[in-house]
């Protein structure tokens, strides 16, 4: 029970900072991406214990958040 509250706590601190940043620009396409990964690699270092929890996991999961979305940011068209 713990664990899930962890998990959804870094998932709504990862998501309201990428609000923030963001802007102007719907960051949700690129942010729904990251937190079914995110949650995938949690289901996965629960089996595995690759990842120290939730420290090192936080890490691991802030640093997929970022590049998912400077991914999507990449790929879009160029504002002016």
């Amino acid at each position: 029970m713990q664990g899930k509250f962890v998990l959804c706590l870094i998932l709504a601190l990862l998501l309201g900072s990428c609000t923030v940043m963001t802007g102007n620009v719907s960051h949700w396409p690129a942010s729904l991406t990251a937190v079914v990964v995110i949650v995938a690699l949690k289901l996965w270092n629960d089996r595995v214990k690759l990842l120290a929890w939730p420290m090192e996991f936080l890490l691991a999961a802030g640093v997929t958040m970022i590049v998912i979305n400077l991914a999507r940011l990449y790929m879009m068209p160029v504002v002016y």
